[in-house]
Protein backbone atom coordinates (compact mmCIF):
# COMPACT_ATOMS: atom_id res chain seq x y z
CA UNK A 1 0.00 0.00 0.00
CA UNK A 2 0.91 3.49 -0.68
CA UNK A 3 -0.54 6.64 0.48
CA UNK A 4 -2.19 7.62 -3.05
CA UNK A 5 -4.24 4.26 -2.22
CA UNK A 6 -6.10 5.93 0.34
CA UNK A 7 -6.71 8.94 -1.81
CA UNK A 8 -9.36 9.79 -5.07
CA UNK A 9 -7.02 10.17 -8.41
CA UNK A 10 -10.09 12.45 -9.94
CA UNK A 11 -8.91 14.92 -12.49
CA UNK A 12 -10.93 17.16 -9.89
CA UNK A 13 -8.72 16.53 -6.95
CA UNK A 14 -5.36 16.41 -9.12
CA UNK A 15 -6.37 19.90 -10.21
CA UNK A 16 -7.19 20.96 -6.67
CA UNK A 17 -10.78 21.86 -6.99
CA UNK A 18 -13.21 22.10 -4.26
CA UNK A 19 -16.52 20.39 -3.46
CA UNK A 20 -14.65 16.75 -4.46
CA UNK A 21 -13.85 13.93 -2.58
CA UNK A 22 -10.41 13.57 -1.87
CA UNK A 23 -10.46 10.69 0.27
CA UNK A 24 -10.90 6.65 -1.05
CA UNK A 25 -14.22 6.48 1.34
CA UNK A 26 -15.13 2.81 -0.26
CA UNK A 27 -11.92 1.71 0.07
CA UNK A 28 -11.29 3.20 3.83
CA UNK A 29 -14.87 1.68 4.62
CA UNK A 30 -12.95 -1.63 3.61
CA UNK A 31 -10.69 -1.05 5.63
CA UNK A 32 -12.42 -0.19 8.29
CA UNK A 33 -14.27 -3.56 8.28
CA UNK A 34 -11.70 -6.10 7.74
CA UNK A 35 -8.51 -6.96 5.95
CA UNK A 36 -8.19 -6.16 2.12
CA UNK A 37 -6.49 -8.77 -0.13
CA UNK A 38 -3.51 -6.69 -1.45
CA UNK A 39 -3.33 -4.48 1.65
CA UNK A 40 -0.74 -5.43 4.39
CA UNK A 41 -2.42 -4.38 7.92
CA UNK A 42 0.78 -2.61 9.48
CA UNK A 43 1.30 -1.05 6.12
CA UNK A 44 -2.24 0.30 6.34
CA UNK A 45 -2.13 1.21 9.78
CA UNK A 46 1.23 3.38 8.97
CA UNK A 47 -0.39 4.99 6.33
CA UNK A 48 -3.47 5.60 7.86
CA UNK A 49 -1.69 7.76 11.03
CA UNK A 50 1.12 9.62 8.19
CA UNK A 51 -2.55 11.03 6.35
CA UNK A 52 -4.02 11.86 9.94
CA UNK A 53 -0.66 13.62 10.83
CA UNK A 54 -1.03 16.30 7.91
CA UNK A 55 -4.80 15.85 8.11
CA UNK A 56 -6.29 16.29 11.19
CA UNK A 57 -4.87 19.57 12.53
CA UNK A 58 -6.71 21.18 9.51
CA UNK A 59 -4.89 23.89 8.63
CA UNK A 60 -4.09 23.85 4.92
CA UNK A 61 -0.56 22.00 5.44
CA UNK A 62 -2.26 18.76 3.40
CA UNK A 63 -3.84 17.62 1.17
CA UNK A 64 -7.53 19.52 2.68
CA UNK A 65 -9.78 16.50 3.98
CA UNK A 66 -13.19 18.04 4.96
CA UNK A 67 -14.31 17.26 8.41
CA UNK A 68 -16.40 14.19 7.47
CA UNK A 69 -13.21 12.57 5.81
CA UNK A 70 -11.37 12.93 8.75
CA UNK A 71 -13.62 11.61 11.19
CA UNK A 72 -13.68 8.82 8.64
CA UNK A 73 -10.19 8.51 8.31
CA UNK A 74 -10.01 8.23 12.27
CA UNK A 75 -12.88 5.66 12.41
CA UNK A 76 -10.47 3.28 10.39
CA UNK A 77 -7.37 3.58 11.99
CA UNK A 78 -8.72 2.97 15.38
CA UNK A 79 -10.11 -0.19 13.70
CA UNK A 80 -7.30 -0.92 11.67
CA UNK A 81 -4.66 -0.97 15.17
CA UNK A 82 -7.62 -3.34 17.41
CA UNK A 83 -6.87 -6.18 15.11
CA UNK A 84 -3.10 -5.48 14.97
CA UNK A 85 -3.73 -5.42 18.74
CA UNK A 86 -2.04 -2.27 19.80
CA UNK A 87 -3.24 -0.58 22.32
CA UNK A 88 -2.74 2.93 22.15
CA UNK A 89 -5.40 4.79 19.74
CA UNK A 90 -5.69 8.41 18.60
CA UNK A 91 -7.72 9.28 20.93
CA UNK A 92 -10.13 11.59 19.06
CA UNK A 93 -13.28 10.49 16.75
CA UNK A 94 -13.54 14.20 15.09
CA UNK A 95 -10.93 16.91 14.08
CA UNK A 96 -13.27 19.13 16.82
CA UNK A 97 -12.29 16.75 19.65
CA UNK A 98 -8.59 17.27 18.90
CA UNK A 99 -9.02 21.50 19.08
CA UNK A 100 -10.87 21.23 22.06
CA UNK A 101 -7.97 18.33 23.95
CA UNK A 102 -5.12 19.39 21.92
CA UNK A 103 -3.58 21.10 25.07
CA UNK A 104 -3.93 18.27 27.55
CA UNK A 105 -3.25 15.54 24.91
CA UNK A 106 -0.22 16.83 22.65
CA UNK A 107 -0.47 17.79 19.37
CA UNK A 108 -1.38 14.67 16.57
CA UNK A 109 2.51 14.07 16.11
CA UNK A 110 3.28 13.49 19.43
CA UNK A 111 0.11 10.88 19.40
CA UNK A 112 0.70 9.20 16.69
CA UNK A 113 4.83 8.54 17.40
CA UNK A 114 4.63 5.94 20.19
CA UNK A 115 1.32 3.99 17.55
CA UNK A 116 4.12 4.19 15.21
CA UNK A 117 6.40 3.09 17.45
CA UNK A 118 4.47 0.13 18.05
CA UNK A 119 3.78 -0.69 14.42
CA UNK A 120 8.03 -1.00 13.95
CA UNK A 121 7.76 -2.95 17.61
CA UNK A 122 5.43 -5.17 15.69
CA UNK A 123 7.40 -5.78 12.67
CA UNK A 124 10.57 -6.71 14.36
CA UNK A 125 8.93 -8.99 16.63
CA UNK A 126 7.53 -10.83 13.99
CA UNK A 127 10.64 -11.12 12.33
CA UNK A 128 12.44 -12.17 15.19
CA UNK A 129 10.07 -14.84 16.48
CA UNK A 130 9.68 -18.43 15.85
CA UNK A 131 6.52 -18.19 14.34
CA UNK A 132 7.50 -16.79 10.68
CA UNK A 133 7.25 -19.97 9.80
CA UNK A 134 9.48 -22.97 9.05
CA UNK A 135 9.63 -21.93 5.58
CA UNK A 136 8.39 -18.62 5.20
CA UNK A 137 5.79 -15.66 6.92
CA UNK A 138 3.57 -17.41 9.13
CA UNK A 139 0.33 -15.57 8.76
CA UNK A 140 -3.20 -16.21 6.96
CA UNK A 141 -3.86 -19.46 9.38
CA UNK A 142 -6.52 -21.29 7.54
CA UNK A 143 -8.24 -23.87 10.40
CA UNK A 144 -12.11 -24.62 11.32
CA UNK A 145 -12.23 -26.17 7.53
CA UNK A 146 -14.84 -27.84 7.40
CA UNK A 147 -14.38 -28.52 3.07
CA UNK A 148 -11.36 -27.63 1.51
CA UNK A 149 -11.02 -24.00 0.85
CA UNK A 150 -10.09 -22.97 -2.92
CA UNK A 151 -7.89 -20.50 -2.60
CA UNK A 152 -6.40 -18.14 -5.23
CA UNK A 153 -2.74 -16.56 -5.24
CA UNK A 154 -2.94 -12.94 -5.33
CA UNK A 155 0.18 -11.63 -4.64
CA UNK A 156 2.43 -15.14 -4.42
CA UNK A 157 6.07 -13.23 -3.27
CA UNK A 158 3.67 -11.84 -0.27
CA UNK A 159 1.96 -14.45 0.60
CA UNK A 160 -1.86 -12.84 0.05
CA UNK A 161 -4.35 -14.85 -1.29
CA UNK A 162 -8.38 -14.88 -1.57
CA UNK A 163 -10.44 -17.89 -0.48
CA UNK A 164 -12.67 -18.37 -3.57
CA UNK A 165 -14.69 -20.97 -2.17
CA UNK A 166 -15.48 -23.31 1.00
CA UNK A 167 -14.74 -19.74 2.79
CA UNK A 168 -16.16 -20.69 6.11
CA UNK A 169 -13.17 -21.34 7.42
CA UNK A 170 -11.54 -19.06 9.24
CA UNK A 171 -8.40 -17.63 8.64
CA UNK A 172 -6.29 -16.03 11.45
CA UNK A 173 -4.25 -12.93 10.02
CA UNK A 174 -2.31 -11.95 12.45
CA UNK A 175 1.35 -11.80 12.97
CA UNK A 176 1.86 -14.35 15.90
CA UNK A 177 4.47 -12.92 18.60
CA UNK A 178 7.24 -14.81 19.80
CA UNK A 179 5.11 -15.71 23.03
CA UNK A 180 2.99 -18.07 20.96
CA UNK A 181 -0.94 -17.76 19.87
CA UNK A 182 -2.94 -17.58 23.50
CA UNK A 183 -6.73 -18.07 24.32
CA UNK A 184 -6.60 -14.12 25.09
CA UNK A 185 -5.53 -13.28 21.53
CA UNK A 186 -7.84 -15.47 19.55
CA UNK A 187 -10.79 -14.56 21.32
CA UNK A 188 -9.44 -10.47 20.43
CA UNK A 189 -9.29 -11.45 17.23
CA UNK A 190 -12.70 -13.33 16.96
CA UNK A 191 -14.50 -10.24 18.90
CA UNK A 192 -12.91 -7.88 15.66
CA UNK A 193 -14.61 -9.93 12.81
CA UNK A 194 -17.97 -9.34 11.81
CA UNK A 195 -20.64 -9.40 13.52
CA UNK A 196 -19.23 -10.58 16.81
CA UNK A 197 -18.01 -6.96 18.55
CA UNK A 198 -21.17 -5.92 19.55
CA UNK A 199 -21.54 -9.32 21.47
CA UNK A 200 -21.91 -10.32 25.02
CA UNK A 201 -18.16 -11.88 25.85
CA UNK A 202 -20.13 -14.63 27.14
CA UNK A 203 -22.13 -15.12 23.87
CA UNK A 204 -18.81 -14.60 21.73
CA UNK A 205 -17.42 -16.78 23.36
CA UNK A 206 -19.65 -19.65 23.08
CA UNK A 207 -20.32 -18.71 19.25
CA UNK A 208 -16.18 -19.19 19.00
CA UNK A 209 -16.32 -22.40 20.91
CA UNK A 210 -19.33 -23.63 18.46
CA UNK A 211 -17.93 -22.97 15.46
CA UNK A 212 -14.60 -24.40 16.45
CA UNK A 213 -16.59 -27.38 17.49
CA UNK A 214 -18.36 -27.36 14.45
CA UNK A 215 -14.95 -28.11 12.46
CA UNK A 216 -14.50 -31.36 13.89
CA UNK A 217 -14.81 -34.20 11.46
CA UNK A 218 -18.04 -35.88 12.11
CA UNK A 219 -16.21 -39.08 11.44
CA UNK A 220 -14.35 -38.55 14.32
CA UNK A 221 -16.47 -37.44 17.85
CA UNK A 222 -13.12 -37.77 19.38
CA UNK A 223 -12.01 -34.82 18.16
CA UNK A 224 -15.28 -32.75 19.32
CA UNK A 225 -14.41 -34.75 23.05
CA UNK A 226 -10.29 -33.47 22.68
CA UNK A 227 -11.30 -29.69 22.04
CA UNK A 228 -13.72 -29.83 25.23
CA UNK A 229 -11.36 -31.21 27.49
CA UNK A 230 -9.17 -28.22 26.18
CA UNK A 231 -11.62 -25.52 26.76
CA UNK A 232 -12.16 -26.93 30.27
CA UNK A 233 -8.12 -26.61 30.24
CA UNK A 234 -8.11 -23.38 29.73
CA UNK A 235 -10.73 -21.91 31.66
CA UNK A 236 -8.97 -23.61 34.68
CA UNK A 237 -5.49 -22.19 33.71
CA UNK A 238 -6.87 -19.09 32.08
CA UNK A 239 -7.15 -17.51 28.69
CA UNK A 240 -3.81 -15.51 29.40
CA UNK A 241 -2.17 -18.63 30.20
CA UNK A 242 -3.03 -21.21 27.84
CA UNK A 243 -2.60 -21.50 23.88
CA UNK A 244 -4.92 -21.03 21.44
CA UNK A 245 -6.21 -24.42 19.88
CA UNK A 246 -6.88 -24.31 16.99
CA UNK A 247 -9.05 -27.33 15.10
CA UNK A 248 -9.09 -28.53 11.23
CA UNK A 249 -5.43 -27.05 10.49
CA UNK A 250 -4.24 -27.15 6.83
CA UNK A 251 -0.65 -27.25 7.37
CA UNK A 252 -0.27 -28.11 3.50
CA UNK A 253 -2.56 -27.55 0.88
CA UNK A 254 -2.75 -29.24 -2.54
CA UNK A 255 -4.86 -27.38 -4.95
CA UNK A 256 -5.75 -30.73 -6.65
CA UNK A 257 -8.18 -32.96 -5.27
CA UNK A 258 -7.26 -35.63 -3.13
CA UNK A 259 -8.63 -38.49 -5.46
CA UNK A 260 -7.61 -37.13 -8.42
CA UNK A 261 -4.46 -37.45 -7.48
CA UNK A 262 -5.09 -41.11 -6.32
CA UNK A 263 -6.47 -41.36 -9.95
CA UNK A 264 -3.18 -40.28 -11.26
CA UNK A 265 -0.72 -42.37 -9.21
CA UNK A 266 -0.51 -41.03 -6.11
CA UNK A 267 -0.90 -38.03 -3.44
CA UNK A 268 1.57 -35.64 -3.56
CA UNK A 269 0.85 -34.28 -0.10
CA UNK A 270 -0.32 -37.24 1.90
CA UNK A 271 -1.89 -35.25 5.00
CA UNK A 272 -2.96 -31.43 4.45
CA UNK A 273 -5.27 -30.64 7.45
CA UNK A 274 -3.81 -31.64 10.73
CA UNK A 275 -6.47 -32.09 13.77
CA UNK A 276 -5.65 -29.58 16.15
CA UNK A 277 -2.50 -26.94 16.48
CA UNK A 278 -1.12 -25.04 18.99
CA UNK A 279 1.60 -22.58 18.70
CA UNK A 280 3.09 -21.41 22.29
CA UNK A 281 6.13 -19.90 23.88
CA UNK A 282 9.69 -20.50 22.48
CA UNK A 283 8.82 -21.25 18.88
CA UNK A 284 7.13 -24.27 19.71
CA UNK A 285 4.41 -26.04 17.11
CA UNK A 286 2.51 -28.69 18.78
CA UNK A 287 0.01 -31.12 16.62
CA UNK A 288 -2.37 -33.13 17.82
CA UNK A 289 -3.48 -36.20 16.43
CA UNK A 290 -6.07 -39.05 17.12
CA UNK A 291 -5.94 -42.09 15.26
CA UNK A 292 -8.65 -43.81 14.31
CA UNK A 293 -8.46 -47.46 13.02
CA UNK A 294 -8.13 -45.59 9.14
CA UNK A 295 -5.24 -44.59 10.01
CA UNK A 296 -3.80 -48.39 10.57
CA UNK A 297 -6.45 -50.25 8.49
CA UNK A 298 -7.45 -50.53 5.32
CA UNK A 299 -11.61 -49.87 4.23
CA UNK A 300 -12.62 -53.50 5.05
CA UNK A 301 -10.78 -53.40 8.50
CA UNK A 302 -7.80 -55.50 7.20
CA UNK A 303 -3.99 -54.22 8.52
CA UNK A 304 -2.55 -51.82 6.74
CA UNK A 305 1.08 -51.35 7.09
CA UNK A 306 1.77 -49.38 4.03
CA UNK A 307 -1.03 -46.52 5.44
CA UNK A 308 0.94 -46.96 8.92
CA UNK A 309 3.96 -46.61 7.11
CA UNK A 310 2.84 -43.55 5.26
CA UNK A 311 1.69 -41.87 8.55
CA UNK A 312 4.79 -42.67 10.53
CA UNK A 313 7.49 -41.11 7.66
CA UNK A 314 5.52 -38.00 7.62
CA UNK A 315 5.89 -37.41 11.33
CA UNK A 316 9.23 -37.86 10.96
CA UNK A 317 9.43 -35.21 8.18
CA UNK A 318 7.77 -32.96 10.73
CA UNK A 319 9.72 -33.59 13.46
CA UNK A 320 13.15 -32.72 10.93
CA UNK A 321 10.94 -29.04 10.43
CA UNK A 322 10.90 -28.43 14.25
CA UNK A 323 7.59 -29.19 14.92
CA UNK A 324 6.05 -31.61 18.07
CA UNK A 325 3.50 -34.46 16.64
CA UNK A 326 1.50 -36.09 19.70
CA UNK A 327 -0.96 -38.88 19.14
CA UNK A 328 -3.92 -40.20 20.93
CA UNK A 329 -5.39 -43.85 20.36
CA UNK A 330 -9.08 -44.35 20.06
CA UNK A 331 -8.76 -46.71 22.62
CA UNK A 332 -7.47 -44.38 25.09
CA UNK A 333 -10.59 -42.28 24.71
CA UNK A 334 -13.15 -45.04 26.55
CA UNK A 335 -14.43 -44.53 29.47
CA UNK A 336 -12.65 -46.95 31.79
CA UNK A 337 -9.65 -45.39 30.50
CA UNK A 338 -10.83 -41.57 32.09
CA UNK A 339 -9.68 -40.26 29.03
CA UNK A 340 -11.00 -36.63 30.92
CA UNK A 341 -8.26 -37.25 33.32
CA UNK A 342 -5.59 -38.54 30.55
CA UNK A 343 -5.80 -35.24 29.14
CA UNK A 344 -5.80 -32.27 31.54
CA UNK A 345 -2.48 -34.20 32.42
CA UNK A 346 -1.16 -34.22 29.13
CA UNK A 347 -2.10 -30.79 28.38
CA UNK A 348 -0.04 -29.61 31.50
CA UNK A 349 2.76 -31.64 30.83
CA UNK A 350 3.37 -30.84 27.70
CA UNK A 351 2.64 -26.89 28.26
CA UNK A 352 4.90 -27.12 30.77
CA UNK A 353 8.12 -28.31 28.90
Amino acid sequence: MTLEDLLMNSPAFLDGEQGESRLNRHLVDQLRHGPVVGFREEDVAYHLLCLLETELPGNNQGIGLTDHEVADVLRCADAVLARLNIIRRVPFRTRREYWEHVNTQGSITEICGPILGKLADLERDASRAGFRGVNGDLRNIIFAAKDKPEIVWINFDQGIYEITNNADCLKYDRPIPAAGLTMTDLLDWWKHRDGNYSLAPAVRLQRLKTKLADSCSPKSPLEKHLLRVYWEFAHARGFDATPAILPQVYLHYDPIAQRVRDDQGGRIIPLQVRDFMLFTSGGRRIILEIDGIQHYSSDDGLPAPREYAKMTKEDRRLRLQGYEVYRFGGYEFQERQEPDKMLMEFFAEVLAL
